[in-house]
């Protein structure tokens, strides 16, 4: 059995800068090296791992729609 996943800070700072990328969840947990089951249990047992994600897919999301208004008018823009 692998040994259960410890998150730390240097995995927060990793995810939340990820996050202002607008990175997906998965490319968020492939990067720190954990599988959508560990982060799933993670967010379960772990308030720092649970706030982090949160506020990295805040993140995501805020860089997205930055996109999309800075491109409203590009036709090219997908």
């Amino acid at each position: 059995m692998a040994p259960k996943f410890k998150f730390t800070p240097e995995h927060a700072k990793v995810i939340l800068d990820l996050g202002k990328q607008g990175a997906s969840q998965k490319m968020m947990f492939s990067t720190i090296g954990i599988s959508r089951n560990t982060a799933e249990r993670l967010k379960k047992d772990d308030p720092f791992f649970a706030e982090t994600l949160d506020m990295a897919i805040v993140h995501a999301q805020s860089y997205w729609e930055s996109m999309m208004l800075a491109n409203v008018d590009n036709k090219n823009f997908n």
